[in-house]
C-alpha cells in the first residue's frame, strides 16, 4: 500500500528499435525502474513505468509526480528519487504534475 504522503515515481522505459536514436530503455532505465520498485515497495512508494516523456536525448528520465524531474538518472539516484517522492507529499498540496 502506498505511503499516505508519497507521490508516484514515473520512469520512462521506452526502448527504440533504431539504435541510432537515444532512448531511456537503451540507457539503463529498466534497471533503475527495478531498483525503484524494490526499494519503493519497502517504503510504500508506487512506481509507474511509462513509454516516453519526449526527452529521449536527456534520458534516462524519471519524474516524481508533483515533484522533481530527474534527467540522465542513474542507479546512484535511486535514493534521492525515493526521498523526493516521500518529501513531495509532505507539503500538504495535492496536485498532479
Amino acid at each position: 500500500m502506498p505511503h499516505a504522503a508519497s507521490r508516484p515515481v514515473l520512469v520512462c522505459v521506452n526502448q527504440r528499435l533504431a539504435h541510432a536514436k537515444p532512448s531511456c530503455g537503451g540507457r539503463g532505465s529498466e534497471a533503475i525502474a527495478q531498483a525503484l520498485e524494490q526499494a519503493g515497495a519497502r517504503l510504500g512508494v508506487a512506481v509507474v513505468r511509462l513509454k516516453c516523456f519526449g526527452r529521449c536525448a536527456e534520458g534516462p528520465n524519471v519524474r516524481v509526480r508533483g515533484g522533481r524531474f530527474f534527467r540522465g538518472a542513474t542507479l546512484g539516484d535511486v535514493e534521492a528519487i525515493l526521498a523526493e517522492a516521500l518529501r513531495a507529499g509532505d507539503d500538504g498540496v495535492d496536485f498532479e504534475g
